[in-house]
Parts: structure tokens; C-alpha cells; sequence
């Protein structure tokens, strides 16, 4: 049973609260649900799950408990983490995360928000437990179960995604869900119901038809989707959007695939719920299907936590086809590796894998998958008149940026040369139609890491990094600072609001990490703490001839700035001053080379 501790949901919450949270929950099994870790010495690393990337700069601490990217320059707490993967503010965050260490949080205003999604979510289940129940047993889902079976999907996929059915009645569900206890608010809320048009009563949203429950990638279900069995009108029809459901943001079978996707980094991207129960039922995990509509950038960053590879696998008629083209390149926008598998005209993955069966199946990926450049290609050629001057031109327009930003140059001219033996146009000539695209002078490749990209090698920080970090883990290092130079020695605003945060705090931080998370709230610097925690590692020490240096440096800086500011004003006196001012300054100059001469400065 959940232990109820902690303040009320607002602005403030006990700092007891928070700690036992972190004391629970390692940041580590929370990022793991989303983001593949792979582990270097005492950190583990990944692609960032907030920004497009191929190469991993996101690091995690468990010890710690937090994170960092080094390409984004995001970092923080697990609270931080929880809030930008999930878009939560910090209330939301804590009762995320209370609820999953088993700590059940007292009663606030705030809190009425988070058991509004509870609520709605334990609706949705008890809801399809009941269709679910209907499809298996109720004489009335013999359709259904015909329907089903004529579609070829066994018991063991309709458990998996809990397939049920919704019989041709106007109050089922709803007589149902009011019989349980459930509130007519958080029922209306699901969007099961809806009101008739007098106003005075309910009637059943889904009625006599297939229900897809539709789960978020945690697992709660959070919307529904139904086929007709009939010729009704619309074919699918889905759950009205909601504070909980919000179509865009979810892929259909992410939660059923999403261990399968993150091991292999891999996914495969199809139109509807058919083709994802079809390819998980033939053994292919790693489908995931965009609920019937155009895919979304929300449900691309949704996926990108998983995997860097995505098969795009539409429908093979025009429709799925164009739908296809737009969904590589909102992928590749998503940083992805692309590639697009077309199926013979008129086929779906679903009746492929009917006809065909999953090893013809797989043998068809493998034979027929192609580049998402080489599909817009085809694409393209299919639409223009390739003997026409300016349909071959608007063909490579078409790529000419896609090839651009690609990395290798192995792979540009292997385009290049495709290009050349389609449209029958010299290599040197389609390199120059590219090329022209980034204007004179400037080179065709684009260098897609952000020129503010910090490095991840260690070793590579910059010496006031290596000294902050010290003083976050030396008590004595600091001191040392403070005595010679002062805590506010550093060139940024920031380092120096986080050595005084440390000055001030007194002790090591290595011995409390939470009070020195909980210290630092601005979230520029809870990000910097959190960069320079990647250096943070018990024991490390700055060695001393780095630490004289760096004061050394600092007093160097410090003495010149004066003695610019000593000469600017002798030239001014020069001109303008009386003797005696004149005079002062000249002392105050004897005074400034004493001291650098005693301080040993040069």
C-alpha cells in the first residue's frame, strides 16, 4: 500500500518529501524507460530523448541521481528529467514520480489535476475489461468474433492488446461504468458518452463495433478506437481528444513494442491497427502503427526515445504512398535513419502477411527496402516526365537537400552517380545543381552537429570547470579559492552563482547530492551542476600545479585590468588633473608594481 507522506500539492513541498522520492526512484530506471543506455565506467550514455541526434551525448549518473546532454546542454534531477520528457510542470512531476515509489501524496488544489488523469484512466480500464469481456462471451459479439477471426487474428494478439467489442446498444457501457461507482463527470470525461440532444441524458459512443483500447507508452489506457461492422460511417471512429488523450501524441502498439524497438533500434512504422497486430502476431515486435493518420512531429519525438532506425511500411496504393513520403520526412526532420518498404499495388501489411506468410514476408523487407533519398527519388520520377529538361531538374531539387546532409561522402556520390544513370545527366553536372544550393563559395555538405556542441571526452573540460568541480567535491579546494582569489573568480555568471551556492552551503557536496540539487533551483544552473557532476566523481581533484595555475591566471587578469585602468586614467590626468591627483595616482601605481613583484605575478 502507497505510504501517505509529504506536504500539499503547490508551490512548496517538504524538502523530506522530495529526498524520500529521490532515496526510491534511481534516475536511472527512469530514463531507461525511455532512452537506450549503454554504460562507461560509472555513467551510462544515450541518444538525448530532446533533441534530434546519431551519436550519443546524453549521459546519466545514478549516483547522483542525474543527467546531462552534451549537445542540447540539458541537465538536471530526476524531477527535471521527468518534467521536459513528459511536459509536465513540477507538481505533475512529483506526483509521477510519488506514485511510482509507492508514496501517496496528501490532498491539494494541484492534486485534483493528476486524479482527474487517474480517474479517466481507471475508467478506461474497467471500460476495456468490459468490451473486452463482451467480445469473448456476449452471444450478441458473435459478429465480431467472426469478423476477427475471418482477419485472421488469434486469441493470443486480441489478449495482448485487449480487443474487445462494443454491442449495437445505445447504454451498455455507460449502465456499466455508473453501476461500478464511476462519476458521470470522469465517465463524460473519457469521452465514452455522449450527451443526447435534449440534454436531459447519455447514449454509448461505440456501438456494435471492434474496440481497439489505444495505451500510452507507460501502459494506462488513455483513448479508444472502433471499427464498424457495418457500413456505417466513419469506418474508424476514435474517442473524442481529451486532457488525457490527445491523438498526436500517441503511436498505436508503443507500449506492447517498445521493449522490442529500444533492444533492436529499430522500428517499423505502419498506417493502421490491423497491420500492428498483424506484424506483432507473426513474431515482429517492433511495429508500431500512427492510429490512422498522417504521422505526427509529436509522435516522431515520441518514438525517437526508442530507436534511430524506422521502416516506413504504408499501404501500397497512391494514398498510403504519399502518406509515406510525408512521413519520411518528418522522420528524417526527427534525426532518424530512414528507410521505406513499398508493397506490391493494392496490398496492405496486413494482407501480405495473409498471403504470404512471415518469412516471404521478411525475405520481401530485406529484398525491397530502399533509402528514404532513393524512395523520394522514385517518387518523384513517378510524377514528372523524365525526357522533359525541367522535370529532371524539379527530380533533383527534390533531394538535393537530403543529400546535402548527409555526412558521408561515400553515400553523397553514391547518390550523385544514381542520380546521373536515371536521368542520363553527367555526374559533374547534377554535383553542381547540388551544389548550388548553398550558395557561392560555400561547401554542399552540412554539418548537422550544432556548432555549440560541448565535447564528451573527458579530460576535454576547460580548466575553470575542473577547478569548480573540485571545489563542489573539496571543501579545502575551496577555501584555497576563496583565500587567494575569492569564490567570485570565474568568467561566467553562473559558475560563479554555484561556487558561492558552495562557499555558502559549507561541507563536501559529494557527501549530500540532493541538498546541493535542492540548493540550486534556476534551471540554467540546476543544467551546469549537472555537466559539471560529469566530472563530479568522488575523489577527483584538480592537481595542484592546475589549481596555482588557474589562481596564478586570475591574479594575472586581475593586475592587468588595473593597470589598464591606472594608465587610461594617468592619460587622462595627463591633461586634465591637478598635481596632487597626479601624485596619488603615481603612488597608487608604486603600490600596484609592489604588489605584483611580492605576489611573484609577471
Amino acid at each position: 500500500m502507497a505510504e501517505n507522506i509529504g506536504d500539499t500539492m503547490g508551490a512548496y513541498y517538504d524538502q523530506n518529501l522530495l529526498s524520500d522520492i529521490t532515496q526510491r526512484i534511481n534516475i536511472l530506471d527512469v530514463v531507461a524507460d525511455t532512452v537506450k543506455l549503454t554504460r562507461k565506467g560509472n555513467r551510462y550514455w544515450g541518444l538525448c530523448p530532446f533533441h534530434a541526434e546519431k551519436t550519443p551525448s546524453f549521459s546519466v549518473t545514478p549516483e547522483k541521481n542525474m543527467f546531462y546532454c552534451f549537445g542540447c546542454h540539458t541537465g538536471g534531477n530526476i524531477f527535471t528529467y521527468v518534467m521536459k520528457r513528459d511536459g509536465l510542470d513540477f507538481p505533475e512531476a512529483v506526483q509521477v514520480l510519488a506514485d511510482r515509489a509507492g508514496i501517496q501524496l496528501k490532498k491539494g488544489p494541484l492534486r485534483k489535476e493528476a486524479d482527474r488523469f487517474k480517474r479517466v484512466v481507471e475508467v478506461n480500464k474497467a471500460a476495456a475489461a468490459w468490451y473486452q469481456g463482451v467480445l469473448k462471451g456476449d452471444p450478441g459479439a458473435a459478429k465480431a468474433r467472426q469478423y476477427l477471426r475471418e482477419r485472421k487474428l488469434d486469441e493470443q494478439t486480441l489478449e495482448r492488446f485487449q480487443i474487445g467489442y462494443a454491442p449495437n446498444q445505445w447504454n451498455q457501457i455507460s449502465d456499466f461504468l455508473f453501476a461500478r461507482g464511476f462519476d458521470q463527470e470522469w465517465v463524460k470525461e473519457s469521452g465514452l458518452i455522449k450527451r443526447n440532444k435534449s440534454g436531459d441524458s447519455y447514449y454509448d459512443l461505440f456501438r456494435d463495433r471492434v474496440i481497439f483500447p489505444i495505451f500510452n507508452y507507460q501502459g494506462n489506457i488513455v483513448g479508444f478506437g472502433g471499427r464498424t461492422l457495418e457500413d456505417a460511417v466513419p469506418k474508424y471512429l476514435n474517442t473524442p481528444e481529451t486532457e488525457v488523450y490527445l491523438k498526436r501524441h500517441h503511436l498505436y502498439g508503443l507500449y506492447q513494442a517498445r521493449e522490442a524497438i529500444r533492444k533492436g533500434n529499430q522500428a517499423i512504422l505502419v498506417e493502421g491497427y490491423m497491420d500492428c497486430l498483424k506484424l506483432h502476431q507473426h513474431g515482429i515486435d517492433c511495429a508500431v502503427a500512427s492510429l490512422g493518420t498522417a504521422l505526427t512531429s509529436e509522435q516522431a519525438q515520441l518514438l525517437r526515445r526508442y530507436a534511430e532506425n524506422v521502416t516506413v511500411l504504408y499501404d501500397g496504393d497512391e494514398a498510403g504512398q504519399r502518406e509515406a513520403l510525408k512521413a519520411v520526412q518528418l522522420l528524417v526532420e526527427q534525426g532518424f535513419n530512414v528507410e521505406v518498404l513499398t508493397l506490391p499495388e493494392g496490398l496492405d501489411p496486413d494482407d501480405y502477411l495473409d498471403k504470404h506468410g512471415k518469412e516471404e514476408f521478411l525475405q520481401y523487407i530485406q529484398n525491397n527496402r530502399v533509402s528514404y533519398i532513393e524512395f523520394k527519388v522514385k517518387r518523384s520520377i513517378a510524377a514528372e516526365n523524365i525526357l522533359d529538361l525541367q522535370g529532371k531538374i524539379r527530380i533533383v531539387n527534390a533531394v538535393k537537400d537530403d543529400i546535402n546532409n548527409l555526412q558521408s561522402s561515400i553515400l553523397r556520390d553514391n547518390y550523385i552517380k544514381m542520380l546521373s544513370r536515371l536521368l542520363k545527366i553527367e555526374e559533374n553536372l547534377i554535383l553542381k545543381e547540388i551544389e548550388g544550393n548553398t550558395g557561392p563559395g560555400q561547401p554542399y555538405r552540412k554539418n548537422k552537429i550544432p556548432a555549440n556542441r560541448d565535447t564528451i571526452q573527458y579530460g576535454n573540460y576547460s580548466i575553470e570547470e575542473k577547478i569548480l568541480a573540485s571545489m563542489l567535491n573539496d571543501r579545502g579546494i575551496a577555501e584555497i579559492i576563496a583565500e587567494n582569489i575569492g569564490i567570485e573568480c570565474f568568467s561566467s555568471r553562473h559558475y560563479n552563482r554555484l561556487a558561492a551556492i558552495c562557499f555558502e552551503m559549507g561541507g563536501d557536496s559529494g557527501d549530500s547530492p540532493w541538498e546541493w540539487q535542492q540548493a540550486v533551483e534556476d534551471e540554467e544552473l540546476q543544467a551546469l551542476l549537472a555537466r559539471i557532476n560529469t566530472r563530479w566523481d568522488k575523489g577527483f581533484r584538480v592537481n595542484h600545479a592546475e589549481l596555482w595555475y588557474f589562481i596564478r591566471d586570475v591574479q594575472r587578469q586581475r593586475y592587468r585590468a588595473r593597470w589598464r585602468n591606472l594608465h587610461q586614467r594617468l592619460e587622462h590626468l595627463r591633461t586634465d588633473g591637478g598635481f596632487h591627483t597626479v601624485l596619488r595616482l603615481i603612488l597608487d601605481l608604486d603600490t600596484f608594481l609592489h604588489q605584483t613583484r611580492e605576489g611573484g605575478i609577471k
